[in-house]
């Protein structure tokens, strides 16, 4: 490398003053301005324009003004003086190199070197004056800005060498300072103009503007230097520092970051490039992003090593007795501040773009999986055999989508968030390795060996852990969908009793889970240790062969230059593997990202996404409605296997603008055909008929799907027309829905639970039907609404809404067995069995053949056994909580259901960090302390004894010397033998120290993974039961997707990062203490200037940390919006496909998480104004503190380490202050599960003292109720006042009442769903009230129309936790006539059987359903049954078989019916009348009807077949 003075005469040289920064540097730069202008001047050379366009391409940004929608702000003016003054100054400043020019060739001749740079400099900046001049900037043009700052440095280096002068002219110096000053000015100025010319939007916050989410963020109107520093942030942290930010608080994205811009573009990639795939996607459109930030990766990488070498020039110098060492000292004291400098920099450029890089990939993965899945077949109709464990080939649903968008995208971003590592980690290794040979020659070399075998210890754990790592993705997606399929189907599971054997299958999945993740912890560790301990492996073993071996000196500037590059090593030894493993997961991701891509869409005709994209003109033929020799089935996963079901062939024209009517038994396909005219089922033959552009479409299916909004919203449905208030009461009243509407509060502005759990079965039936009504569509597909409702209403309903005004020129295809009521309407007739049509063709047709009175015969309802409720009173029908909404709506008069998501304010509470450390176990924590440190000391004590190492060699001590100091020595080194003479002692303690801190890491890392898994096991597990243990209320007010949210973002942050953030937190405070401690130790005078420093980081840190800890709560509060919408999406799929909405969907998920990014992307533009300033102030202590060592000349040794702990605490301080405010959001998850920990509960499952027997209920026990009073809340009026009855031993009761009345609450009150406030029911003579709720609940059997089917197989339907033998199963199936059904409706390759897999929603038809519903019941053999509507979707026929099942298997049982047929009720020993919340009357059917006045006697009186009732009654007699 040359000697030390050669080194320092080339920075004064003429060569590098004159030549190279003076005129080869400048004039280069100048080239390429101008090339850069002419260029950008071509306009006419089409081959010359493609080629610099292609190579311009990858250095481009993906979003071009061009790309973004809606109207472009205003274009940006700059100021005429700034212009003018560039021009101005440049002309002076050529002027004065044209006269030194002069003066040179006078002076020193025309071929020196400073003639040749003022004539050089004289036409640069001469070209700079016309640029200006004739092309005037209107944004920043860096490579001016380039060479500026290129003249001062050159002048810097000048006024460097003239320091070295014995003589100084004052005229050089105030020429110096003269030149110094116009360049850096020019450079202001430059960087002051703004950087986008036209501002992407209209709404483009100011600096003056208070922060608001009506603005959009600031950074698009920005110059150089603001953006630099990030002080356009400041807005929001001055509110901040006084308030709690809010929503309205916090600025809008940008157009450059808003989803429907960056997702547009990638639609119009995907069609200039079909045959890319999605990652060559990812990296074309970040290619600028990529390429900035390997290159500001690099900078850092290369000048990087300026410190370490600045440090051992330091350190030489101090070693050196010379006088002229010192100088040298502080110049490269200098240069180190400067490195470091420019490192905050970089490092803060860098991290907006690589963000910036992260961003976009997240918010176009997260786009991508959404519009796939408004285009791939439902996932309703997938099923795969089994729960097979491993199982991942089938198609994906919400648990393992969702995994999809909060997991495998987010690792996919995070590889091009940290895509340089992979390419820096090479060439750091490269240099260091180099500059250590330097060092140490050849015995650097046995650093590199150990490397070498860390990587072959490496191998086989990177394939093990990518093994792990697939099969934790897929424990997670298995424990996901079960928790998944939990909360979606709690209300169910209460009623049966089954949630505590529920919640143990989501323990066991979880707990298999967390097997897999020890295993992964296992590896991780091992690696951990390592990596860890490899800085101190090269040095032990490069240390060993330098002096064991060369017999070299290790002094104190080797030593600690060499350990300073072995932990410059640490980082890219360590990010190389971690990088590879981390682009091994990502693969994994990738992969199933890609895999859901890929899997089968609906046809083009059926996705308006799709149509859009090719319509053309349509043939007249296409508005035909119909199926050409079609045939169908369900998809199954895996494809292997056959389908259950198969419809068609299928050859029909339903007629242009009537109505046709669609009928068949149980199982016969009639849901399934409508699926098929949408599109929804696999056509595996012929084609379909149907015109779904222009939302000509509408669908009601069998059950109804309701948005979570309003009423209105609903009805409404982003209709075309918008709100039309004509039509809209039209359909309110053609749909019976006035009386309902009135008995709300909010009216039609009353907001609908979750599944429109809070309506009644009618209520969603005539809501839904609204809906399709009151669009645009010309054709209706009805899927046998009028199941749901009274006589009354059907007749309602028949005569206003489906052949009044209103369906007068539409196509309406109706399912239902109503025929007979909807016939004199109806002008097509089809009948399907076993998948197949049976009878079709007209009215007139059918008439003509004799065949329409059979058709009529065996398909139809009889009107004497619809409902005998007045109209519109199905309020309260099913055990589901009605009630519930009736009492409070008239409290709540905006109709709000849903509770707004609540959000912490302030800091995290104690109480959070105590749970958490509770649960992670106390002794691990302070185990975890000692340990932590412990290292620290070791550390400080490694480069303590490393330091007397180097220093001891300057004692030239011989071994008698050593015994003579040995009696007098204080310190354990001072009695060591000098190393000139022995150095293994010195050697063997520097291993005991390293061995010392590797174990001590690797205790520490192991005893963190298994706090970490302890905490994740307790808290999942405390949530989970205190969730499942919550009221029925509850998740009347919590939709779904917050709780999965809890359970997806919030347990993954517990189960990962958290640990990570406890880790660095816990480490950035013991060495922000122990460095600023060694530090004044060594040199006390830098005390005052620490407090200084410290006031400074304490003045920044209070807003940022306000700021970074709302916004990220707002973050974490605004995810659950989106998923709880994708929950809500994927359950209504066909819906929203044939009503063509999947563009308001799209559009309404770009929303959702534009407004999720916002809160994200200001929070790190916070954190990098934090991280700017924290960076420049850690440069200023390390220049300092060792400005600080060099004046008060402490040795060599001591000086090292104060200068290595300046470095610890100027990092430790960047540090502290995010992974402190990382650690509270982090934490804030923690906080998040512990809000759940405290719902209220329901009693406890069992009561271990009051167990009832084994034999209870008895057949021979009664049911009695006494003086019930039940309120839904302490401060509403009663539901139930006070009634009274009892039920005898196997009696069957059915209960009837108007609206309001009480049934359901009554229902309710058994299952003790809701609790009463006074009075009690006795079963069997015990109070039920005493009993645990799953001894309760698994001995009273509730059967209602809504049906809870789970993914599985039927046997895991009908018994979920194996508690019957296989013959019991087949029994039930065949009593419930379901096994001869699924037989006629199987495809014959197809077998029934138990392990026949079922769907959570679309694998069975509705009256299948509530047959499972029914066998289920009857497995059970409960002596209390409870039934709600059981056979509403069942046909006549087997509705009587099924009656029959019910009469014999349950003729030891107490029934309690709430009625709907009048049939089934008249066959009962007594019927319970309800009225107000009290009983009206209580006796025998004959009894009933015979009793004039009576309430039920008017009640049938009022029913359009009194006549055949009293016939019925007649027979009875």
């Amino acid at each position: 490398m040359g000697s030390p003075d050669s080194r320092e005469g080339f920075w004064t040289s003429p060569f590098l003053r004159s030549t190279l920064l003076g005129t080869i540097f400048p004039g280069f730069l100048a080239m390429l301005m101008l090339c850069y202008d002419v260029f950008t001047s071509v306009h006419n050379h089409k081959p010359l324009r493609a080629f610099l366009r292609s190579v311009k391409a990858p250095f481009t940004n993906f979003l071009s003004l061009d790309d973004l929608e809606g109207p472009h702000g205003r274009c940006v003016v700059v100021p005429l003086w700034k212009t003018r003054l560039l021009a101005t100054l440049s002309a002076l400043v050529s002027v004065g190199w044209v006269a030194f020019a002069a003066f040179s060739e006078f002076v020193y001749g025309p071929t020196d070197a400073r003639s040749v740079q003022a004539i050089v400099s004289s036409v640069i900046w001469s070209f700079v004056f016309l640029r200006n001049t004739f092309r005037p900037m209107q944004t920043p043009s860096y490579l001016l800005i380039l060479f500026f700052m290129f003249e001062v440095l050159a002048v810097v280096v000048d006024v460097a060498a003239m320091l070295h002068e014995e003589t100084r002219s004052p005229g050089i110096i105030v020429l110096h300072v003269i030149r110094l000053a116009i360049p850096l000015f020019l450079a202001w100025l430059a960087g002051s103009l703004p950087l986008e010319p036209i501002l992407p939007s209209q709404n483009v916050a100011q600096r003056s503007d208070a922060p608001s989410s009506t603005l959009s963020m600031p950074e698009d109107n920005v110059n150089l230097w603001s953006w630099s520093t990030f002080n356009f942030v400041e807005p929001i942290l001055r509110v901040a520092s006084t308030r709690t930010l809010h929503e309205s608080d916090v600025w809008w994205l940008s157009p450059y970051f808003t989803h429907k811009n960056l997702f547009n573009k990638y639609l119009e990639y995907c069609e200039m490039h079909p045959n890319h795939s999605l990652l060559w996607f990812l990296l074309a459109s970040n290619s600028l992003d990529l390429i900035l930030d390997v290159s500001l990766e690099l900078w850092g990488a290369v000048v990087g090593f300026v410190p370490p070498y600045a440090l051992k020039r330091i350190l030489s110098a101090l070693a050196d007795p010379a006088p002229e060492a010192r100088t040298t000292a502080y110049i490269f004291t200098f240069l180190m501040f400067l490195a470091n400098l420019s490192f905050a920099q970089v490092d803060v450029n860098q991290r907006w773009f690589t963000r910036r890089c992260y961003e976009r990939t997240r918010g176009q993965l997260f786009c991508a999986l959404h519009y796939k899945a408004l285009k791939r077949r439902d996932v309703s109709g997938k099923t795969s055999h089994g729960d097979r464990e491993g199982d991942d080939q089938g198609g994906a649903d919400l648990g393992k989508i969702v995994n999809l968008m909060q997991g495998d995208a987010y690792a996919v971003a995070q590889r091009f968030w940290e895509f340089s590592g992979i390419f820096a980690a090479p060439i750091r290794l490269a240099i260091a390795m180099t500059f250590l040979y330097q060092i140490l020659g050849w015995s650097s070399l046995a650093g590199v060996v150990v490397v070498l075998l860390a990587y072959i210890v490496n191998y086989p754990l990177a394939k093990y852990n990518v093994y792990i790592t697939r099969n934790s993705w897929k424990a997670r997606d298995r424990r996901m969908n079960l928790v998944n399929e939990l909360f979606q189907n709690i209300r169910f599971l209460k009623f049966y009793g089954w949630e505590t054997g529920w919640t143990n299958k989501v323990r066991e999945s979880r707990e298999n889970e967390l097997r897999w993740r020890v295993k992964e912890n296992i590896v991780n560790t091992l690696i951990s240790f390592i990596w860890t301990w490899i800085p101190s492996a090269t040095a032990l073993s490069s240390f060993l062969c330098y002096t064991m071996i060369a017999r070299e000196q290790l002094t104190v500037s080797k030593a600690f230059t060499s350990v300073a590059l072995f932990s410059q090593l640490q980082e890219p030894m360590t990010a190389l593997p971690a990088q590879f493993f981390a682009l091994l997961h990502a693969y994994v991701s990738m992969q199933r990202i890609e895999a859901f891509l890929n899997e089968p869409e609906v046809p083009d005709w059926a996705s308006s996404l799709k149509s859009s994209d090719t319509s053309t003109a349509r043939h007249p033929k296409d508005e035909k409605i119909g199926f050409v020799n079609a045939t169908f089935e369900w998809d199954v996963a895996p494809r292997a296997e056959p389908s259950r079901f198969r419809l068609g062939p299928l050859d029909m024209e339903f007629p242009e603008g009537k109505m046709t009517l669609v009928s068949g038994a149980t199982g016969s396909g009639k849901s399934a055909l409508l699926a098929a005219i949408l599109g929804e089922m696999h056509c595996i033959s012929g084609h379909v008929m149907l015109n779904k552009s222009g939302h000509q479409v509408a669908y009601c299916a069998q059950n109804p799907w309701l948005e979570h909004a309003t009423i209105r919203d609903n009805i409404i449905f982003g209709a075309g027309f918008g709100f039309d208030e004509a039509r809209y009461n039209s359909v309110i009243e053609a749909c019976a829905l006035t009386r309902d509407l009135e008995i709300f509060e909010a009216g039609d502005f009353t907001e609908i639970g979750e599944k429109g759990i809070t309506l009644s079965g009618g209520q969603r039936a005539r809501i839904a039907l609204a809906r399709a009504l009151y669009s645009q569509a010309t054709c209706i597909l009805l899927d046998d609404p009028l199941a749901a409702v009274d006589m009354h209403t059907a007749q309602h309903l028949i005569k206003n809404a489906l052949s009044g005004p209103l369906a007068e020129g539409r196509t309406i295809v109706l399912v239902t067995h109503h025929i007979s009521l909807c016939l004199p309407y109806a002008t097509y007739l089809v009948e399907l069995s076993n998948g197949r049509v049976l009878r079709q063709g007209s009215v007139r047709d059918l008439e003509s053949r004799g065949q329409l009175e059979e058709f009529v015969a065996t398909e139809n309802i009889p009107e004497d056994e619809m409902d005998v409720k007045e109209p519109i009173q199905e309020q309260d029908s099913g055990a589901n909580g009605t009630e519930v909404l009736v009492s409070e709506s008239k409290k709540l008069s905006d109709g709000k259901l849903i509770e707004t998501e609540a959000r912490a304010e302030g800091r995290v509470a104690l109480s959070t960090y105590v749970a958490y450390i509770k649960t992670a176990g106390v002794l691990s924590w302070i185990i975890m302390l000692v340990l932590m440190v412990f290292i620290r000391l070791l550390t400080i004590g490694n480069q303590f004894y490393l330091a007397k190492w180097g220093e001891a060699y300057e004692r030239d001590k011989s071994e008698s010397y050593f015994f003579i100091v040995i009696t007098t020595s204080r310190w354990f080194w001072e009695r060591l033998p000098s190393p000139n003479v022995d150095v293994g002692p010195w050697l063997l303690i520097y291993l005991y120290i390293s061995l010392a801190g590797a174990f001590s890491v690797f205790a520490y890392i192991a005893i963190g993974y298994y706090a970490s898994l302890q905490a994740s096991r307790s808290l999942f597990v405390s949530m989970l039961t205190s969730l499942v243990g919550a009221p029925t209320r509850f998740y009347d007010i919590t939709p779904i997707g917050r709780i999965l949210n809890r359970f997806t973002t919030d347990i993954n942050c517990i189960d990962g990062a958290l640990l990570n953030s406890v880790r660095a937190a816990l480490s950035g405070v013991l060495n922000f203490v122990a460095s600023i401690t060694v530090i004044i130790l060594v040199v006390p005078s830098f005390a005052p200037f620490a407090v200084v420093i410290a006031w400074l980081y304490i003045r920044l840190a209070p807003s940022y940390v306000q700021a970074a800890r709302d916004l990220r709560r707002l973050e974490s509060i605004s995810l659950s919006p989106a998923f709880a919408g994708f929950d809500e999406l994927l359950r209504g799929l066909p819906h929203v496909r044939a009503f063509g909405m999947e563009t308001r969907y799209q559009g309404r998920f770009y929303q959702r998480v534009d407004k999720f990014q916002s809160f994200d992307h200001v929070y790190w533009l916070v954190a990098n104004w934090l991280m700017w300033r924290y960076d420049c102030l850690g440069s200023v202590i390390v220049f300092m503190s060792t400005v600080f060592a060099l004046w008060t000349g402490v040795n060599d040794g001591l000086a090292a380490l104060v200068i290595i702990q300046a470095g610890v605490f100027a990092e430790a301080s960047r540090q502290l202050v995010r992974v402190l405010a990382q650690l509270e959001l982090d934490a804030n998850s923690v906080e998040r599960v512990v809000e759940y920990l405290h719902v209220t509960q329901e009693a406890p499952a069992v009561v271990p003292s009051n167990r009832p027997p084994a034999y209870w209920p008895s057949s021979n026990g009664e049911l009695s109720v006494e003086n019930l009073v039940v309120k839904y809340a302490p401060d509403l009026p009663p539901v139930l006042h006070g009634i009274t009855f009892t039920i005898k031993p196997t009696e069957k009761v059915g209960v009837v009442g108007r609206t309001g009345s009480g049934k359901s609450t009554l229902a309710l009150s058994i299952l003790r769903i809701i609790e009463p406030s006074e009075g009690k029911i006795l079963i069997d003579g015990i109070d039920i009230s005493t009993l645990g709720l799953d001894d309760l609940r698994t001995r009273v059997t509730i059967i209602s129309q809504d049906v809870s089917l789970f993914t599985g197989t039927l046997r895991s339907n009908l018994d979920p936790f194996n508690e019957h033998t296989d013959e019991e199963c087949w029994e039930a199936l065949e009593r419930c006539h379901l096994i001869s059904i699924l037989s006629h409706a199987t495809n014959k390759d197809a077998q029934v059987s138990l392990d026949m897999p079922i769907s959570q929603s679309g694998s069975l038809s509705a009256g299948e359903r509530q047959l499972v519903a029914m066998a289920r019941a009857l497995l059970r053999r409960s002596n209390v049954v409870i039934m709600d509507e059981a056979t509403s979707q069942i046909d006549i026929a087997l509705d009587d078989q099924i009656q029959r099942t019910i009469r014999e298997e349950f003729s030891g049982a107490i029934v309690v019916t709430i009625a709907h047929r009048l049939k089934t009720v008249l066959d009962y020993d007594r019927i319970l009348v309800l009225g107000g919340g009290e009983i009206l009357e209580f006796d025998t059917p004959k009894a009933l009807l015979r009793k004039r006045g009576g309430t039920f006697r008017d009640m049938c009186r009022a029913s359009a077949d009194w006549s055949s009732l009293q016939e019925f009654m007649d027979d009875r007699d």
